[in-house]
């Protein structure tokens, strides 16, 4: 079985990484860069009533009488059909509109698999769209932690029986984080889509999870659709819809303010005063600079022009008569002159060109967006329209050379016009040259073929831009009820894992992955609430020795080492070891009912871990900076990174030692195992840790 593992190359591996809303996929894991595909999660019914699925919205329509239904746009035509049910039947195609979500079917919710039959048909889908080889292609599939063993073994018996692949690499999401970012112990909070994952990793092992979302019974969303129907709450009475609400939430002037526990807001809000303070200070900077510039510009260019007794040294610099100057006598007062004048002619240079000093001075002070009380908005829209377009008979190649040569300035300049304002879609952006020089060939001559006009509709899209002016509503969509569920979530994640010594190294290494978390100011503000609420400074552990100097013993009940006020020893030092303060902190490491003396090395190197039960530090892991691609990217989408690293570690690395060759074949299930096992083999033949 083990001669099955490692035996392909790295631009054969399928990685899949489904999500909620968008899966990410890339055929191959030789380069560790952000996926090649992004594929809307989403299935359509057939259109007849049937059991299968397709990937786009699916219609039906009649044929034109004489063109080809080789068009995967909306298009009606205007041509009668025969009533006879068989030639009825023959003049109908379907058509595949990419664009529409009308009737889409989104097999995962919340991390969960909610329609298993149109799940498979999507990965089906997936491996059918970017592999050309079945039996050669092995799939690492990222498998969230609220996948079930009978939700994984469905996708493995599905997998290994439709696809032909073989072998297949479960990996768990939070697993795939850490493959990406290093860390061997970390807390990694996912925020998606309706779902948050928290998820504690000790040492590659995860000790502790807790999550957020129920899509089912009852429908409880958490993460990033929590802060858009807020948003788009605050602005429905401005006419926001939804598709403005989710781009203003991912626009740059729509941020979380830092957390103040003080303010009734629990953040620090811009007012009027604010912003009329600011625009003050930018008119006296300006009002003051203003006569600086106009009174030594005059001085300046006579200076520089002019050429007087003594001074035809300054037009002339470098070529000095330095004999006299030095048997003169005045050398200092010279050079002292000299350096005045540069002064003066580079201010007056700097001066002479007029506005830069005072747009120089402006500049610094713009208000940043946390400071504004309005901001505007810039708004992208697709526009769809329909548009008559002409269908050839008899010659579609020469239209555009015809159009050439007929030549005028009329098609020349229209053509620039229209693909300036509008952007058309992939597949209508050729027909546009055709279809004007169609209309030109009608009117000029081609009278023979101009009687039988068959117009087909053609849905053309163009972007259009609006300016929308947004108050606090784009600070007060942070949902406080969202943030604090996050928050505890995460402290109560933290503080479930069974051995307290695992704890502190999880609150020193929190990692924030999902798209949800591209929220600006989201990651600042959970880990300053985190701080607020939890935290609990290493300085509070001078009661101990606030109390009792360091070089008395344990008072005992007889009362003769009880500290009196004429104590004249050593004073307590932060290097000083107070036994109170070493009894509580070592006594859960060592055998129970035994202590250790304050001088021994028993229990050093990890007497900290013992400070679990209450966070002494909160800190968020550093990431890695040396992949380009991913730094420019972010590493929200680290589970991808992780998942390519899995993939090489899986299948791609040869000439291993037996015990590694071991816990390779465990990395995945090959088609003999599966033969052998059945779909229940994946329980052990994965990376889903558990």
């Amino acid at each position: 079985m083990s001669s099955q593992q490692g035996k392909w190359r790295e631009d054969q591996v399928l990685v899949i990484c489904p999500g909620s809303q968008t899966t990410m996929a890339q055929l191959g894991c030789s380069e560790l860069t952000p996926p090649a595909h992004r594929i809307p999660t989403r299935m359509f019914k057939d259109v007849d009533g049937g059991d299968e699925f397709y990937p786009y919205y699916t219609f039906k329509r009649k044929k034109t009488g004489g063109a080809t239904a080789t068009a995967t746009t909306t298009t009606t035509t205007t041509e009668p059909t025969d009533a006879n049910g068989t030639k009825d039947e023959d003049e109908w195609e379907y058509v595949e509109d990419r664009d529409s979500v009308e009737g889409a079917i989104y097999p995962m919710q919340g991390g969960r698999i909610v329609d298993m039959p149109a799940f498979l048909a999507f990965l089906e889908h997936v491996h059918g769209l970017l592999t050309t080889t079945f039996h050669n292609t092995p799939i690492v599939l990222m498998a969230s932690p609220q996948w079930t063993r009978p939700d994984c073994e469905a996708v493995t018996r599905y997998i290994f029986e439709k696809t032909k692949t073989p072998a297949l690499c479960l990996l768990n999401s939070a697993i795939a984080a850490q493959y990406g970012l290093k860390w061997p112990s970390m807390t990694v909070v996912d925020i998606g889509f309706e779902k948050v994952d928290v998820t504690c990793i000790y040492d590659s092992n995860i000790v502790s999870h807790k999550d957020l979302g129920f899509p089912t019974p009852v429908r409880e969303i958490s993460g990033g659709e929590v802060f858009t129907q807020k948003l788009l709450a605050l602005l429905k009475d401005k006419g926001f819809t939804y598709d403005m609400a989710e781009q203003l939430k991912k626009s740059p002037i729509c941020e979380v303010l830092p957390y103040i526990p003080d303010l009734p807001e629990l953040m620090e809000l811009p007012t009027e005063t604010q912003a009329a303070a600011s625009q003050g200070s930018t008119q006296a900077t300006t009002g003051v600079e203003a006569p600086k510039i106009t009174e030594p510009a005059k001085p300046a260019l006579t200076a520089d022009n002019d050429a007087e007794n003594g001074d035809f040294k300054e037009a002339d610099e470098g070529v000095l008569d330095v004999a006299n100057i030095v048997t003169s006598g005045n050398t200092r007062e010279f050079l002292a002159r000299r350096e005045k004048e540069k002064a003066e002619k580079a201010k007056t240079k700097k001066q002479g060109k007029g506005q830069e000093p005072e747009s120089a001075t402006v500049k610094p002070s713009r208000l940043p967006n946390s400071k504004r009380k309005t901001n505007l908005f810039h708004y992208e829209d697709l526009e769809h329209e329909d548009v008559q377009v002409p269908v050839s008979n008899g010659e579609p190649k020469p239209d555009p050379a015809a159009a050439a040569v007929v030549g005028g300035d009329a098609p020349v300049s229209e053509t620039p016009a229209t693909t300036e304002t509008t952007t058309a879609s992939e597949p209508v952006k050729p027909d546009v040259k055709p279809t004007e020089g169609s209309q030109e060939d009608s009117k000029m001559g081609g009278d023979s073929s101009a009687e039988p006009v068959k117009t087909v509709t053609e849905r053309r899209t163009k972007r259009v831009r609006k300016d929308i002016e947004v108050g606090l509503e784009r600070f007060l969509f942070a949902d406080r009820g969202e943030i604090n569920r996050i928050t505890d979530t995460i402290y109560h994640a933290i503080q479930s894992i069974d051995d307290i010594y695992k704890r502190s190294t999880c609150w020193d290494n929190i990692v924030f992955v999902g798209n949800g978390s591209r929220l600006r100011g989201l990651k600042d503000n959970i880990m300053q609430t985190l701080a607020a609420r939890h935290l609990i400074s290493p300085s509070t552990a001078t009661i101990f020795t606030s109390e009792l100097p360091s070089n008395m013993a344990t008072p005992t009940g007889t009362g003769s080492q009880t500290p009196t006020g004429s104590f004249t020893g050593q004073l307590p030092t932060t290097s000083s070891v107070n036994p109170l303060l070493l009894a509580a902190t070592t006594a859960s490491l060592g055998v129970p009912g035994q202590a250790h003396a304050p001088g021994s090395n028993a229990g050093d190197g990890t007497s900290h871990h013992s400070h679990g039960q209450t966070p002494m530090s909160i800190k968020q892991a550093v990431q890695p900076t040396y992949l380009a691609d991913w730094t420019k990217n972010g590493f929200e989408e680290a589970m991808f990174l992780g998942s390519l690293v899995a993939a090489r570690l899986a299948y791609c690395i040869h000439n291993l030692d037996v015990n590694a060759a071991e816990s390779q074949r465990y990395m995945s299930l090959n088609r003999v195992e599966y033969n052998e096992s059945g779909p229940k083999a994946i329980r052990t033949h994965s990376m889903l840790g558990s």
